[in-house]
């Protein structure tokens, strides 16, 4: 079952990550939560781009992790923290490196 994290409560979790990952455009820590569900959340600050950039990239991620919901693993948390660069992505780009996040993920 996919689940997006929305509440801030959720977020501030994330402050003791389990694991984290360092992706070129991303930082992504993980928390393991033995449930039957993976969570994401999205984090893009201002700096990353103006509210339209913000926004296609947000509309991006949740599209794909719709998309790919079937092959992530359950009981993970993770929260996708936009780096520079990131909100420059072309979908192939974007899809690309998360689609190497899915392999690390499920080891």
């Amino acid at each position: 079952m996919l689940r997006r994290i929305v509440r801030h409560l959720e977020y501030r979790s994330f402050l003791n990550a389990d694991k984290s990952f360092r992706l070129p455009h991303f930082f992504v820590p993980v928390l393991m939560t033995g449930t039957d569900e993976f969570a994401y959340g999205i984090t893009i600050q201002g700096k990353i781009g103006n509210a339209v950039l913000r926004n296609r990239l947000k509309r991006r991620t949740k599209a794909w992790f719709s998309n790919h919901a079937k092959v992530l693993p359950s009981g993970i948390k993770i929260n996708m923290i936009a780096l520079k660069g990131a909100a420059e992505l072309s979908w192939q780009e974007l899809s690309l490196e998360f689609d190497q996040f899915a392999a690390m993920i499920q080891t």
